[in-house]
């Protein structure tokens, strides 16, 4: 049965919002508060967040000249310590490789042929002089402590000066002994050269490897007593050569 309340709207009695209605305005409301302010605190951190990229943006561009000197720095001394490395570890070769002494005879057969220079001169270490020579010589199974490998290029197109510096090299005592085995590249050419009187150069290359087996220096013997021309009744002889220096050749 449909009940009409047919009295006056002043006169009616007034309702009363349900009890589990009421509850669930309440909640309804109070998840919506929450989540407004959930939202504003998550627009608060996102400002916070920004303010902080913005921040670290301008101090990572102040810094970067700095980073840059850093890694050159670094770079710099990465290069330092590698040569330093290098030099510590020709300063602590044993002096019976030889090393110094093949440096000296090297430079005393360049000074030698006047024709002759060094366009570079570099030093092979322990670690790949084994491979240089096996390349060279596949039968080889020795391992050089160290090589000497040269590009070098003599004034003229004739061969026999280059032969005659290759020999020179072969031939001189002191590398005989701590540059054994020499290995003269068979492909060189012969350059147009505009500045030089004899308008050519032939450029080749040399490599000569240490003995695997350090040589061992001869202890100096004392000389025999050579009696004077006072003592002998006879005179100097002349016309004699004169001896050659120590670790050179005779001129």
């Amino acid at each position: 049965m449909i009940k009409i309340n047919l009295l006056p709207v002043d006169r009616r009695k007034t309702e009363r919002t349900p009890l589990p209605r009421f509850f669930l305005i309440l909640s309804t409301a109070g998840v919506a508060a929450g989540l407004t302010l959930y939202i504003l605190w998550i627009l608060i951190q996102i400002k916070d967040v920004s303010d902080r990229i913005d921040h670290e943006t301008k101090e990572l561009a102040r810094l970067q000249p700095f980073v840059q000197e850093h890694t050159k720095l670094s770079n710099e001394l990465s290069e330092l310590e590698r040569k330093l490395n290098e030099i510590r570890g020709l300063v602590s070769r044993d002096v019976e490789l030889g090393w110094w002494r093949a440096v000296d005879a090297l430079w005393s057969v360049v000074h030698a042929h006047p024709k002759v220079w060094i366009e570079d001169l570099r030093a092979i270490d322990g670690r790949t002089s084994g491979g240089e020579l096996k390349r060279i010589d596949p039968n080889s199974s020795e391992v050089p402590p160290y090589a000497v490998s040269m590009r070098c290029n003599v004034a003229g197109n004739e061969v026999a000066a280059m032969t005659q510096f290759r020999l020179a090299l072969k031939d001189h005592p002191v590398l005989q002994e701590t540059l054994t085995t020499v290995n003269f590249n068979v492909d060189w050419r012969v350059s147009r050269e505009t500045g030089f009187e004899e308008a050519h150069s032939i450029a080749f290359s040399v490599t000569l490897f240490a003995p695997s087996t350090p040589p061992k220096r001869k202890a100096p013997t004392p000389a025999a007593a050579t009696p004077g021309p006072s003592e002998t009744g006879g005179a100097v002889p002349t016309g004699a050569p004169p001896a050659a220096p120590e670790g050179g050749t005779p001129r």
